[in-house]
């Protein structure tokens, strides 16, 4: 299998340790749509130009990092996934990685409001509407940390709801600016720093 996108990305970087935590074999190529050259090749796998995107071993495209998931979890099967298949646990880590994900993706919106990797002037950016996400950004997170059950989000076991979260939370706090209002979410932070301990993560950390 070959997985294009950075591990910059949040959801590139969760398919990743995914991978690495099913002991999927995988070629790493860090594709940004960014760059004319790379997003041509990347709109083979993903017509929209975003990462991630996966080329399965026989050559199927699988596109966005929640389809990614799926299919790598039909590939290990029930007894390995790290999504519970039904019942309650599946809704608990579904509807965790639901939050996650929509708090990451308001700080995505920030990353590229504004700062170094801004796509606009700053005159033209509506701080009303940045401030309003950089918000929901810490209602999502701080939601949740009181969510932290054990040493994992849902109790003693390692799910897919740990991945996500792990690699959201540490997007947003190594982003947000000093000008937002400050996270507290101990809870979470105790959890990037037990689950960046392990190999898995820890090779998926963007450089």
């Amino acid at each position: 299998m070959k997985l294009y996108g950075g591990y910059g990305s949040p959801f590139t970087r969760r398919v990743g340790t995914t991978l690495r935590l099913y002991k999927l074999d995988y070629e790493h190529i860090p594709l940004r749509g960014s760059v004319p050259e790379e997003l041509a090749q990347l709109q083979k796998f993903n017509p929209l130009g975003r990462v991630p995107a996966l080329e399965t071993d026989d050559g199927q495209a699988v596109a966005d990092s929640a389809a990614i998931l799926d299919f790598l979890d039909q590939a290990v099967g029930p007894e390995k996934s790290l999504t519970p298949p039904s019942g309650d646990a599946r809704t608990e880590v579904m509807n965790i990685v639901g939050i996650a994900a929509g708090a990451a993706e308001k700080s995505i919106s920030c990353y590229y409001e504004e700062g170094i990797n801004a796509k606009r002037p700053p005159e033209m950016v509506y701080r009303p509407w940045v401030d309003r996400m950089y918000e929901q950004t810490k209602d999502g997170v701080e939601a949740l940390d009181k969510m932290v059950k054990g040493p994992w989000m849902t109790g003693a076991t390692l799910t897919q709801a740990d991945v996500s979260v792990v690699c959201f939370w540490d997007f947003i706090a190594k982003n947000r600016p000093e000008s937002a209002s400050a996270l507290d979410c101990s809870n979470l932070a105790g959890l990037s720093e037990r689950a960046n301990a392990m190999p898995e993560f820890a090779a998926t950390i963007p450089g």
